[in-house]
C-alpha cells in the first residue's frame, strides 16, 4: 500500500499561535485517513489551514474508501473519508463512528463502447457492464432497478456484470471489447470519449443516491475525548472546501503539485471539473437512502436509522463561521 503523510508537528511557534486562538495545550494530532484522488483533495488542504484553526493534523493517503474505513476501524485514524456507502458499511460492521460532513459530489460517469449502440440505461439489456465494487456497484444496482433491469455476474440476466478492480482498467476493458459499457470516476470517462472509442451515457444521478455526495466520518472515541478539536477540524475543512469552490487556481495548484503530485495532469484536472462539485452538503434523508439501498442489495445486513449515525451540527456551525 502506497501511503503519503503530511505531518504538522507541534512546533513551539505553531503551538503558541493555536493556544492564542483558544486551543488547549493538549490539542491532539488529528489522524485523517484520506484518499489520494481528486474529490478528496480539499481534505488534504486542511494541512494548509491547520495553524489558523488551532489544530494539528496528520494526513495519510490511501487508495480506496475501504482502506480508509479500515484505518478508522482499527484505531489508526480518527477521521476517515469515502463514499457515504463506505461510511455506512463501516458503522454497520460494528465500528463506533459518526458521519459528520459531506465531501464533494458528482465525479462519476457511465460510458459505452462507441459501436455498441448503447445510449441509455435501457439499451444495456443483453450487454456486459463493468463496475468497481463499492459506490459504483451501489449506483449501478439502483439505476438498473429504476429501469427494471436484472443483473448478475453469470449470463442469463438482463445485464451481465463484470467486477473490475481499478478505475483505469474500466476504459481498457471497454476499448478491448471485454465489456460493452461501464462506470468509472473522472477523468476516465471523459478521456475515453475524447479518444474516440466511447460515448457518454446520461449521468447516474437520478436515484435516491442523488449526485453522490461523499462523506467524512469520525470515531466516537475521538469525538468524545476531543470535541473542541473535532469542531475546529470541521471548521478548517469547510474553509478548505470553500477555497476549492471559490479559488480554482489555488485548488488546481495544490491538487496537482501537492495532494495528487504525479498522479494527475493539468489536462486531466481540467477534464474532471465539469463533473465535480465542491460542496460539503449532506442530509440525514440522503444517508438513510444509502442505508436502505445497501440493505436491499445485501451490502450490509443491519437496519439502522440515519439520525443515529449522523451528526451535522459541527458542519452547520462551521458553515456559519466561514461564511459558506
Amino acid at each position: 500500500m502506497q501511503r503519503r503523510q503530511v505531518i504538522l508537528a507541534g512546533a513551539a511557534a505553531a503551538s503558541a499561535f493555536a493556544i492564542g486562538r483558544g486551543a488547549r495545550a493538549d490539542t491532539p494530532t488529528i489522524r485523517i485517513a484520506n484518499l489520494d484522488i481528486g474529490p478528496f483533495a480539499p481534505v488534504a488542504y486542511v494541512s494548509k489551514l491547520a495553524d489558523k484553526y488551532g489544530i494539528k493534523v496528520q494526513i495519510t493517503g490511501f487508495r480506496t474508501g475501504l482502506q480508509s474505513a479500515q484505518a478508522v476501524s482499527g484505531g489508526a485514524a480518527d477521521i476517515g473519508v469515502g463514499g457515504v456507502e463506505a461510511a455506512v458499511t463501516t458503522i454497520a460492521g460494528g465500528t463506533p463512528a459518526t458521519i459528520i460532513a459531506g465531501c464533494t459530489n458528482g465525479g462519476l460517469g457511465w460510458m459505452a463502447r462507441k459501436d455498441s449502440g448503447i445510449k441509455t440505461v435501457t439499451d444495456l439489456k443483453g450487454k456486459k457492464f463493468g463496475v468497481i465494487r463499492g459506490l459504483h456497484e451501489l449506483v449501478m444496482k439502483a439505476e438498473f432497478a429504476k429501469f427494471g433491469l436484472t443483473s448478475s455476474q453469470d449470463p442469463g440476466s438482463d445485464v451481465q456484470v463484470f467486477y473490475i478492480n481499478a478505475p483505469p482498467a474500466v476504459p481498457v476493458a471497454l476499448r478491448n471489447g471485454d465489456i460493452d459499457a461501464g462506470s468509472a470516476p473522472e477523468p476516465f470517462p471523459t478521456i475515453a470519449e475524447q479518444q474516440g472509442y466511447a460515448v457518454r451515457m446520461p449521468p447516474p444521478y437520478d436515484t435516491p443516491l442523488l449526485n453522490l455526495p461523499r462523506a467524512l466520518f469520525a470515531s466516537h472515541d475521538f469525538l468524545t475525548r476531543y470535541p473542541d478539536a473535532a469542531s475546529r477540524f470541521v471548521t478548517a475543512y469547510v474553509a478548505a472546501m470553500k477555497t476549492f469552490r471559490d479559488e480554482p487556481k489555488v485548488a488546481e495548484d495544490f491538487a496537482l503539485n501537492d495532494a495528487l503530485k504525479g498522479a494527475m495532469t493539468a489536462h486531466d484536472w481540467e477534464l474532471t471539473l465539469p463533473n465535480q462539485g465542491w460542496d460539503v452538503a449532506l442530509s440525514v434523508p440522503t444517508v438513510q437512502s444509502y442505508i436502505d439501498l445497501e440493505n436491499k442489495y445485501g451490502m450490509i445486513r443491519k437496519s439502522m436509522k440515519a439520525q443515529d449515525i449522523t451528526d451535522l451540527s459541527m458542519l452547520e456551525k462551521a458553515k456559519a463561521t466561514v461564511g459558506w
